[in-house]
């Protein structure tokens, strides 16, 4: 029978999946117009990569620093000090005239956006309950599914009337807005804990600490160097799907572009699949995330076959979408589900922002690594170092799985823990 789920659990879920949407409003907007911006400012892309390399940079790095922090300070601040931090940045870059300035003002925006995903992670541990906690975080996966595709929608459309910056400030605009709505009603809709709580107190109050145990950080290292992987995939496969498309099959570069749509709506689909598998199927996370890798791990190889026997582009793209899809499996149980066990080590937001600050270890090294692999070697060998890729995070969730499998039995999901 399908659990009822209480109304304020809707309002948190769908006021963070907003947050998340903006968020990647604020901070995906200038990869999606680069190529109009630099049309507009008489530069190269090469010119504009720094600004990207710094946003991607801060944001990874910023995972970390803001993990920590949340665990010292109000989730609620941190995330209305990050949304508004960023709908500044946008304003600014409204003004910015230089490269330099403008890699400044990107840099702070890749750190203020990096401010809201631990706390998110942190104030659904401690206010849903497991199934909850999947729900919620669901409709946030979607959020940021929803605004790639409404910023590849979009911003093409707006860009026949008016100019990239003043596309920067609308979407600026919109982040004030939204800074606002939650600073209004985060009291409201946060309102009953179910970890821990107590009559009084804040968020910090209401969590008592145990410590973790020492058997935790074997398969604790393994789940970082699997998410390394899952970053590298992700990430690179994503970013490189255009220029892939365009060099083998001679795509127009607009279509290329387009096409990587197709990898949003697999992402939101897949979100959805991997949570049934988890939920009815293999409940232990680490497993899951095996049949994840293990689907990315059957699709390069099959499109690795494909691209050497000149098979045809859409065969290739709906590879590559089956790749990252799978990837994105990856992403919900590592990324969401994994921190939730540390909720008793009052340590959550920490542990959010160390995995996910490794997923963004495997991003910054696909961005040049691939690159360098398809320039030297060609997308043949690249393809099939995306194999072996997903092969290296089946053997570490394979190894890491059932010691996993004990840490919840003897310590985060025990009750007399």
């Amino acid at each position: 029978m399908k659990q009822k789920m209480r109304k304020k659990v809707y309002q948190i879920a769908w006021l963070c999946a907003f947050v998340y949407f903006v968020s990647y409003l604020l901070r995906m907007n200038f990869n999606v117009m680069l190529v109009k911006i630099c049309s507009e400012m008489g530069v190269g892309k090469t010119a504009l990569a720094v600004v990207m390399t710094g946003l991607t940079v801060f944001y990874g790095s910023g995972q970390l620093v803001n993990g920590i922090l949340g665990d010292k300070i109000s989730p609620h601040m941190m995330i209305i000090g990050g949304l508004a931090a960023a709908s500044l940045c946008n304003i600014g870059m409204y003004f910015a005239q230089s490269i330099p300035v403008m890699t400044v003002i990107w840099c702070i925006n890749g750190f203020a956006n990096a401010m809201l995903w631990a706390p998110i992670v942190k104030l659904f541990s401690l206010y849903l309950t497991d199934g909850e906690y999947s729900f919620a975080m669901m409709r946030v996966m979607w959020g940021s599914s929803f605004s790639t595709v409404f910023l590849r929608i979009l911003c093409p459309l707006l860009l026949f009337v008016m100019s990239w910056r003043t596309v920067m400030l609308i979407l600026a605009v919109v982040g004030v807005a939204v800074t606002v709505v939650y600073a209004f009603l985060h009291r409201r809709v946060f309102s009953e804990p179910v970890v821990f709580a107590k009559k009084e107190g804040s968020e910090e109050e209401q969590t008592r600490t145990v410590p973790l145990p020492h058997m935790v950080y074997l398969p604790l290292a393994l789940i970082l160097v699997a998410i390394v992987m899952h970053g590298m995939l992700k990430d690179g496969v994503a970013n490189w799907m255009p220029s892939f498309l365009l060099e083998t099959f001679h795509m127009p570069e607009e279509n290329a572009i387009f096409a990587t749509i197709l990898l949003a709506v697999f992402g939101m689909v897949s979100f959805s699949f991997f949570d049934f598998l988890h939920r009815r199927f293999f409940k232990n996370e680490i497993t899951c995330s095996t049949v994840c890798f293990i689907s990315a791990l059957a699709a390069a190889a099959l499109l690795y076959l494909s691209n050497t026997l000149g098979g045809p582009v859409f065969i290739s793209m709906l590879l590559m979408a089956i790749i990252t899809a799978s990837m994105s499996g990856v992403n919900l149980m590592l990324i969401t589900v994994v921190p939730k066990r540390f909720v008793k080590s009052g340590k959550i937001s920490t542990f959010t922002g160390l995995l996910d600050a490794f997923a963004y270890v495997g991003s910054g090294i696909s961005a040049y690594g691939f690159a360098a692999l398809a320039e030297s070697f060609g997308w043949n060998v690249t393809i099939l170092i995306w194999a072996l890729i997903a092969l290296a995070g089946i053997l570490f969730c394979l190894v890491a799985a059932p010691l996993w499998k004990r840490f919840r039995k003897e310590y985060a999901d025990n009750p007399s823990v």
